[in-house]
């Protein structure tokens, strides 16, 4: 039934998508612009989350992703978006999460939100809604650093579960981003840029996220494609940042490996394991996903 419910948010996030699209070209040609239907993992994990929460109210299973160069180029679609007459799917919710309304959110996301209702020709999904997203290159750099970091570390980052450090490191490292593009700086990260750039520096000695970055990077690369239904254990040597990476032929393997490792209870030893299926699944969702992990680590790296 889920399944259905989700598919049936197939058709209004299509007209939402040609519409974006073509005003999206209209200001850059260089505009990327991708569209996903809500993964059911996905479904579940939010409404675990979120205990008040019912299928029917979620305004994103069905998603349209828009990305721009500049912040300039992010407002004047919202702008043409929200001022458009002649459209018949409503933009019902508006959350501006680069500026002021909401601004910013704690955890270091920025972008601008439009949740439309459908209301076009066909009948049958009148009331459906889905959900625009429009973003810098930028801040999709970091949303894309946040998904890999916690596919291959199971570090909670997208859902405020992670380590204490880690997430401020995203936190600084989205507020440097927002001093590079003149906005809203991070709630609690509002410091000058050369505080924020010392914070930085101390952050990525603890935790390396950009070392670890780096090296996942590698492993998408020889991954990504692979036709293998094998699974992969990965060991992070937090002090010495050392990453061993073991592929294995059949899932159970990977399972008893990841069992022995946790038994050892060290807390220097951070331990997963990652279905290479699950690399595929990286890479659809962000098409662009090599340029976007460098363009992350590069421009922290400019700042250390």
């Amino acid at each position: 039934m889920v399944g259905n419910f989700r598919s049936a948010h197939g058709y209004p996030l299509l007209a939402v998508t040609v519409n974006a699209r073509a005003r999206a070209l209209a200001v850059s040609e260089d505009a990327i612009v991708a569209r996903r239907l809500k993964r059911l993992p996905t479904i579940m994990d939010k409404l675990e989350r979120y205990p008040d929460m019912n299928v029917t109210t979620m305004q994103d299973l069905g998603g349209c992703r828009v990305v721009f160069e500049s912040v300039a180029e992010v407002e004047e679609l919202v702008e043409a978006l929200r001022s458009s007459k002649r459209t018949q799917n409503q933009i019902v919710r508006y959350y501006d999460y680069i500026r002021d309304d909401p601004g910013p959110k704690t955890s270091g996301y920025r972008g601008v939100h439009l949740v439309y209702e459908y209301r076009a020709t066909q009948q049958a999904f009148h009331g459906l809604r889905v959900e625009l997203q429009v973003r810098t290159a930028l801040q999709h750099a970091w949303a894309t650093a946040v998904e890999t970091m916690d596919l291959f570390s199971s570090s909670g980052l997208k859902y405020g579960r992670a380590d204490t450090d880690l997430e401020r490191f995203f936190v600084v490292a989205s507020s440097l981003m927002a001093v590079e593009e003149k906005t809203t700086l991070v709630p609690g990260a509002t410091d000058s840029l050369a505080a924020l750039e010392t914070e930085l520096r101390s952050l990525e000695k603890k935790v390396g996220a950009i070392s670890r970055l780096e090296g996942y990077n590698a492993i998408v690369s020889q991954h990504a494609h692979s036709n293998r239904r094998s699974a992969l254990t990965l060991e992070l040597k937090r002090r010495e940042q050392e990453l061993t990476v073991t592929v294995h032929e059949r899932i159970a393997d990977a399972e008893r490996r990841l069992a022995e490792l946790e038994a050892r209870d060290d807390d220097n030893l951070d331990a997963v394991l990652v279905n290479v299926s699950q690399i595929g699944q990286l890479e659809s969702a962000y098409p662009n996903y090599y340029a976007n992990s460098t363009a992350f680590t590069e421009f922290l790296r400019g700042h250390l």
